[in-house]
């Protein structure tokens, strides 16, 4: 199966992406304890989005941010929030900064947006001054077991798709020439899947809903809010998992 992460719109999808995801996930302590243990003053966000993991960081750890992002329909909605950031719109990639400048890289659910991890982390590995780089992403269990799959019948292998195995993340890391690396599992608590969580979907606050076939998209969003409608509730939970993988050059 291919899938074409072109098709997706970031511009488009900034307003429903900053209405429907907020930040500080589980797994931002463990990054903000990778930037004190080399008390980064300068911090390289990769794929920052609207910014919500950008504040959620500021928030925890004060420092100067970089938040780097390709999508001009994305920062424009980030800059509204009156960040302390300086906004760059690039792709990690190619990132615009100078050799060893930033403290701590890091990017919340971004690497299966960039299909040459090597490239990514070999420019990482460029900005650093002696600090990590830290990427957080979905586990391949997490994808596979998501209530979501019994509406969408194409959600997981959309996602296994485009979602680089751990392994595959771990082996980029050694090729880079990364050491010290550590890998960390994170489990959030279950949320409810009600009206709350239909309104979500409905406004595809993850780009794998804009990746469905329209047609299975719209019939599973209707079977979704019937189930819901009915019942209050869904007999499942959406237990939310996510892996840290992180290194230093």
């Amino acid at each position: 199966m291919e899938v074409d992460s072109g098709k997706v719109d970031y511009d488009k999808l900034a307003e429903d992406y900053d209405n429907h995801r907020r930040g500080a996930g589980p797994y931002l302590e463990r990054l903000v304890a990778l930037a004190g243990a080399r008390a980064a003053a300068c911090v390289l966000e990769v794929g920052a989005g609207t910014g919500n993991n950008t504040l959620a960081f500021l928030d925890a750890y004060p420092c100067r941010l970089v938040a780097l992002e390709p999508s001009r329909g994305m920062i424009d909605k980030g800059v509204t929030k009156e960040i302390r950031a300086h906004w760059l719109r690039a792709s990690g990639l190619h990132i615009p900064i100078t050799d060893r400048a930033v403290g701590f890289v890091y990017g919340i659910y971004v690497l299966h947006h960039i299909p040459n991890l090597d490239a990514l982390f070999a420019e990482c590995a460029r900005v650093l001054d002696g600090g990590a780089a830290a990427f957080v992403t979905a586990s391949r269990a997490f994808i596979d077991s998501h209530p979501m799959n019994r509406y969408f019948p194409s959600f997981a292998k959309i996602d296994r798709v485009r979602f680089q195995p751990v392994d595959a993340v771990l082996a980029a890391f050694k090729r880079t020439g990364f050491a010290d690396i550590g890998i960390e599992r994170f489990v959030a608590e279950p949320q409810p899947i009600g009206p709350e969580y239909v309104r979500k979907v409905a406004g595809k606050f993850i780009s794998t809903y804009a990746l469905l076939p329209p047609e299975e998209y719209a019939e599973g969003l209707r079977r979704l809010e019937a189930d819901v409608a009915e019942r209050g509730r869904l007999d499942v939970d959406v237990v939310w998992e996510s892996v840290a993988v992180w290194g230093r050059p």
